[in-house]
């Protein structure tokens, strides 16, 4: 049978120091009239397109849909921080075993994605209701691999990397606090989001 190594352990140091970080930037900022803390959620389309290039050769390539739930503070109206859990569709790959030169036939596997991250959020207002904003971050994010056919003695090692995020979007003020979203997404290139979702501020 196949073994299986989850990586969501591994996400933990990567958690525990992002939110350090955003409290520490959220108690050493002065006092403004503009803070606001705030939550998102947003649905998308993500393009993936990962080479392990380990051992196995392990491949995944596919999209899917994909979701995002979100925290942040804006220090005022052109600055916040941001954290994040991203949730990414499970994706197709394949295992090539042989060595380079020899022919042999790929096994196929699937992936499902989880991503942390925390990033800084530059944001610049056109109009009283819409405004435009990058982002820029760092991530940690790894992938639990199986085999798609079930019918192979393989063992798979999931990945389980960090990255820098980068992005660019758009956001709208419907009602009150409450904004519409939307931005693409890109995590060192190899995973790429275009998504649109709603963020509510306190």
């Amino acid at each position: 049978m196949m073994e299986r190594r989850s990586s969501m352990p591994r996400f933990l140091p990567a958690a525990t120091t992002g939110a350090l970080a955003l409290v520490m930037l959220l108690t050493a900022s002065p006092a403004a009239a503009e803070r606001e803390f705030y939550v998102g959620f947003h649905l998308g389309r993500t393009d993936v397109e990962v080479n392990a290039d380990d051992a196995l050769d392990q491949i995944l390539d596919g999209d899917g849909n994909s979701r995002a739930y979100e925290i942040g503070f804006k220090f005022n109206d052109n600055f916040a921080v941001e954290a994040a859990y991203h949730d990414l569709s499970e994706v197709d790959g394949a295992v090539r075993p042989c060595a380079e030169g020899v022919p042999c036939s790929d096994i196929p596997i699937r992936g499902k994605i989880n991503v942390l991250s925390v990033a800084i959020v530059p944001q610049y207002a056109i109009t009283g209701r819409i405004s435009v904003f990058a982002k820029v971050g760092i991530v940690s994010w790894g992938a639990d691999l199986e085999d798609a056919l079930d019918d192979f003695d393989v063992t798979l090692d999931d990945l389980d990397e960090e990255d820098l995020v980068y992005g660019v979007g758009a956001e709208f003020q419907l009602l009150g606090r409450l904004s519409l979203v939307g931005r693409f997404e890109s995590i060192g290139g190899d995973i790429e989001t275009v998504s649109a979702g709603v963020r509510l501020g306190f």
